[in-house]
């Protein structure tokens, strides 16, 4: 099982897990989607094949009825032929987005530092996220039905920038000012971390690394001196050399 899950993940190319962002030295929290967030994506993936399934036995039907009244002409053998191949295709994918399906839910990673967040998800399409806590303005939870009554939720994370424009989106359409912490069991305590962060974060002043002061730039009296101990150092050095020998 271990050897088909590594190979998958090879044929799938997906990166090792993310790495904590730089720059943040504190405490680190590494939070995970909850067991019933897979249970739910079962469900939806179960209704998903259902659906699938119920229209290849439509199809098959439709054919055989076709079939009685055209008989068995060149193009029944065509529709035959492909549906032959949707038959053998709905087969054929049925491990294997189950297996995607698990390792969705098994390498989600939701990680919090002192200083900003980092969302990875995704399989087939991997999307890692990573904000700071400076530019947070809205922390949400969202919750529908089934998540109700499977107890858990979805964490909406928000920062500047992230209104209805179009210039603050991916390629597929998802905004790049909002992250999700999807079907975590936890998501109260998820919010409450991440607003304390926020609120130590901006009580200590820090900001972007591009905001930061520059470094202080030595003076021209200050780089002379340093030359010269280092041209008399180096000279040391030499005569040293020259006395062993």
């Amino acid at each position: 099982m271990s050897a088909a899950r590594d190979g998958l993940l090879r044929l799938l190319r997906v990166p090792p897990e993310p790495r904590v962002p730089a720059g943040d030295a504190g405490p680190v929290r590494v939070f995970r989607a909850g067991a019933r967030y897979y249970s739910y994506r079962l469900v939806l993936w179960g209704l998903q094949q259902l659906l699938t399934l119920a229209g290849l036995v439509g199809s098959v039907a439709g054919l055989t009825f076709l079939q009685r009244e055209l008989g068995d002409g060149l193009f029944v053998y065509v529709l035959r032929a492909f549906e032959a191949l949707a038959v053998a295709g709905f087969v054929a994918q049925v491990p294997l987005t189950f297996a995607m399906l698990r390792l969705d839910y098994e390498l989600r990673w939701y990680i919090v530092t002192d200083r900003s967040l980092r969302i990875r998800e995704g399989i087939a399409s991997v999307k890692e996220k990573t904000m700071t806590f400076a530019n947070v303005q809205n922390i949400t939870v969202k919750q529908g039905p089934l998540q109700r009554l499977l107890g858990i939720a979805d964490l909406e994370v928000r920062t500047a920038g992230g209104g209805g424009g179009e210039g603050g989106k991916h390629a597929g359409g998802e905004s790049l000012h909002e992250a999700y912490f999807r079907g975590v069991d936890n998501a109260d305590e998820i919010r409450d971390v991440i607003r304390e962060r926020v609120r130590r974060y901006r009580d200590s002043g820090l900001g972007d690394p591009d905001d930061l002061p520059a470094p202080p730039v030595a003076t021209e009296p200050e780089l002379l001196a340093a030359a010269r101990e280092m041209l008399a150092e180096a000279r040391a050095l030499r005569l040293a050399a020259a006395g062993r020998t």
